[in-house]
């Protein structure tokens, strides 16, 4: 079995150098027990709690003010760059910069789920339990329900989904919609004040 060195390029991805692109962390933001590897931006207030965010094959990641990423949640992204150039397909346009993972502020992404980038998840949206954004784009105000599958969609904005509802194509959407819970702000506000008192 071969050994890819961190710095090795291969045909298919770009090993960055560890001490070549670190996260830049605000100092309001509270993170325990987790792994953040690579080009990864966290905003103010941010609280990570045991997860994995590893922007080395798909970069850059943004988690934006007030977002929490839970428990056993993983960030990853198909890969952005070879050797020739970005690989502009697996990025995500957000104000004129491309990023591989998009999280706006006031986020939930919930225990166990799983971001993989290119993917957005916009503004005061929740990510249920161990569900899964895989290529995709989540709207403003939006809840996704536990152990769901969302792929190469857009979901719009302030509608809720159901748990284990499995979305792949926009046809797919209109079936698995629910009345919304309201559940993210009550989320947000614990964790805003659990980021705090992490702080003091």
């Amino acid at each position: 079995m071969s050994k890819i060195l961190m710095n090795e390029s291969t045909e298919n991805a770009v090993y960055i150098p560890a001490a070549a692109v670190q996260p830049i962390i605000h100092r309001s933001a509270a993170i325990r027990n987790s792994q953040i590897t690579g080009n990864v931006t966290v905003a103010e207030k941010v609280h990570i709690v045991n997860a994995v965010i590893r922007a080395d094959e798909g970069t850059p990641f943004y988690i934006g003010k007030g977002s929490n990423i839970q428990d056993f949640c993983t960030l990853h992204g198909y890969v952005t760059r070879n050797d020739k150039a970005e690989i502009t397909e697996n990025l995500i346009p957000v104000e004129d910069k491309y990023y591989s993972i998009y999280i706006d502020e006031y986020v939930s992404v919930a225990h166990g789920a799983l971001v993989h980038g290119p993917s957005y998840i916009g503004y005061n949206s929740f990510i249920g339990f161990k569900a899964t954004i895989d290529a995709a784009v989540i709207g403003n105000n939006v809840e996704i329900g536990a152990h769901s599958y969302i792929k190469s969609v857009a979901i719009p904005d302030n509608i809720a989904i159901a748990p284990n509802a499995v979305i792949t194509e926009e046809k797919d959407i209109e079936k698995f919609v629910v009345k919304p819970s309201g559940i993210n702000k009550k989320v947000v506000n614990v964790n805003l004040e659990m980021a705090e008192a992490y702080n003091k």
